[in-house]
């Protein structure tokens, strides 16, 4: 994790459940992940974790955890949790392959050699512009009893494949007509998205995290087709400097913490893409939730199917909460 610059308040760990066609075989997936750790010159993994209720496990493996890799098992799901610093999101499917689910592949491209927001000092002082004059819009949580710990995970599986622009664009229009039934406006919509450069071509590569973040702003003002525009054009966010130097990572990090609600998104979105897996039944992925409003929609589509996810802070939203607003987006699609 050498270099990660980022804030410190969040536990950065990103989760991918597969349901298997055949309860897994725990001694098998425990062997499989020391060999995985011992060739990616990760620390010794901590135990297997088993459970009974898989909401439980989830919520379990998403709290913050310094680990790479955590695994679980709860009947006959299979559940990976890695830290965002060593894996992506489709870091993970390749995870799932290695510990023993079957081949496992995804079809999302890269964003290949796109441009980027340019360097550290000009891209921080855009977003500290926009933060003081056109800070993102909020998500109001609706009222409710909070737990006030650890994340709200919620998911609907949906029929047909979904892109990430038409994911762009439901989950904002489903903010607009949130905020708008709360009397109030949600200006500057800002939507971050997840995505890679390249997939590694060899099968063997170790795994990393090769992400890349693009950002929409204003994105209520844009109508489907302006989405998937911006969405094809958006530069790569040039992340925080610091990372070759210990005191400026510091400084670097507290800044983050101290400015994500206004330096953030109104919501993160990534999109595993369509993925084969002849012994995987469902797969759900749920993303980070960081700066801005906390929440995330996550998606894979597996199967003549769609997967939506909905990650949220317990602090400030609760399940039924979550599920409205996921339920919105679903509507919209």
């Amino acid at each position: 994790m050498t270099g990660w610059v980022a804030d410190p308040g969040i536990g950065w760990r990103i989760l991918l459940t597969a349901r298997l066609a055949e309860p897994p075989d725990r001694a098998d997936v425990g062997d499989r992940l020391a060999a995985i750790t011992a060739a990616q010159e990760w620390p010794a993994p901590p135990p297997l974790r088993v459970r009974e209720d898989l909401g439980a496990l989830q919520r379990e493996l998403v709290d913050a955890d310094p680990a790479p890799l955590l695994v679980g098992v709860s009947g006959r799901h299979l559940v990976l949790s890695a830290h965002h610093s060593a894996v992506d999101g489709l870091g993970l499917l390749t995870l799932l392959e290695r510990l023993g689910a079957g081949p496992v592949r995804s079809g999302a491209r890269g964003v290949g050699a796109r441009t980027t927001t340019g360097g550290a000092a000009r891209t921080t002082t855009r977003r500290l512009r926009e933060a003081l004059l056109h800070p993102p819009a909020r998500v109001t949580p609706p009222p409710g009893r909070l737990t006030g710990t650890g994340d709200v995970l919620v998911e609907r599986t949906l029929p047909g494949t979904h892109r990430t622009a038409a994911l762009v664009d439901a989950a904002t229009r489903a903010v607009v007509a949130h905020e708008r039934a709360r009397g109030r406006a949600a200006a500057h919509v800002a939507i971050a998205v997840g995505a890679v450069r390249d997939q590694p071509t060899d099968a063997g590569a170790p795994v990393a995290d090769r992400s890349v973040l693009l950002r929409l702003t204003d994105v209520e003002q844009l109508d489907a087709e302006g989405i998937a525009a911006a969405l094809a054009s958006a530069p790569v966010q040039t992340p925080p400097a610091g990372g070759g130097n210990p005191l400026l990572a510091r400084a670097a990090a507290a800044g983050l913490r101290a400015l994500a609600p206004r330096l953030g998104s109104t919501l993160l979105v990534s999109h595993l893409g369509e993925v084969t897996a002849p012994g995987v039944r469902a797969l759900s992925f749920h993303p980070v939730t960081a700066g801005g409003t906390g929440l995330s929609l996550g998606a894979v589509g597996h199967d003549g199917t769609t997967t939506l996810t909905l990650r949220g802070r317990a602090s400030s939203w609760n399940d039924n909460g979550l599920e409205q607003l996921l339920e919105a987006v679903v509507s919209l699609l």
